[in-house]
């Protein structure tokens, strides 16, 4: 590993090298010391992800004993301390010896993808509306990288938008937690569920059920078939009245299920919809 060219020993002199190199690539810059038992953990888990990882980033280690002025220009006031540079300037940093699993969760947010122009690519298909061949295309980048999560929630969101929910929701689960925003990947759980709903719904006359509705206003089960379809639709502010006064006139009809759809509803329509809030009050009003 020492003669890895993805691994430098930085000093004042190469300094201004790793700077401009860091508008290239990533530099993970390891302030260190040889009394420093926690860099002794540190280092060579550093040094192996930079072999594993090709020139995703580059290791830069810098002895702060022997450079305590690089130590000092960085403000280092624990060792170890990592400092991230992209485009010559600190970018993120953490200190102290992480776990392999959090260090490459940590160096995951900034490593440069050896399949990231595939990625532009898909993603300019995508924009073109060349949708099977964006699919295609990043299927390719998530197989050769699987823990590439940015391109794995992109995919997932192609597959939606083709009907191919199981596909996509698979692709979601998998992704681990914290790994990307994950109001990112419920949102498009939610999508999933929204595209499986739509699927049953299509071609379906909702007149019969309106007029059993109309006939009889106190069928609660045609009142929940009728609100299940209003949101498929789309229609979610009479989907969620429905559901509502199901719940209204019988909270524990099919186990709770005005509640539940409810809530089901609100997952869909994400959290940042005025609808949720005013139903999420009109829920809460009926308890006082």
């Amino acid at each position: 590993m020492a003669d890895s060219p993805y691994i430098v020993e930085a000093n004042p002199q190469n300094f201004q090298q790793l700077l401009d190199a860091s508008f290239q690539v990533p530099i993970l810059v390891d302030f260190w010391a040889d009394w420093c038992q926690p860099c002794k953990t540190l280092m060579p888990l550093l040094a192996k992800l930079a072999v594993e990882y090709q020139g995703g980033f580059i290791l830069a280690k810098v002895n702060s004993d022997e450079h305590q002025q690089l130590a000092a220009q960085f403000g280092v006031r624990s060792l170890p301390t990592v400092k991230v540079l992209k485009g010559g300037t600190v970018v993120d940093e953490f200190m102290g010896a992480l776990p392999e699993a959090e260090l490459r969760k940590f160096i995951n947010k900034h490593r440069v993808r050896r399949t990231e122009s595939y990625r532009q690519q898909a993603l300019g298909l995508y924009e073109s509306g060349d949708i099977p061949a964006a699919i295609n295309l990043m299927q390719q980048v998530v197989q050769h990288e699987p823990d590439f999560y940015e391109a794995v929630v992109e995919l997932a969101g192609m597959l939606i938008q083709q009907g191919q929910a199981d596909e996509a929701e698979t692709l979601l689960m998998a992704v681990p937690p914290d790994a990307i925003d994950n109001q990112v990947v419920s949102q498009l759980l939610a999508e999933v569920k929204k595209a499986r709903l739509q699927a049953q719904v299509v071609g379906i006359d909702t007149s019969a059920l309106e007029q059993r509705l109309a006939e009889n206003p106190d069928d609660l089960a045609t009142m929940l078939e009728l609100a299940k379809l209003r949101v498929a639709m789309d229609e979610f502010e009479a989907g969620l009245e429905l559901y509502f006064s199901v719940h209204k006139k019988d909270s524990q009809f099919q186990d709770g299920a005005g509640k539940k759809g409810m809530f089901s509803t609100f997952e869909i329509m994400g959290a940042g919809n005025p609808l949720v809030k005013r139903y999420r009050n009109k829920l809460f009003a009926l308890l006082y």
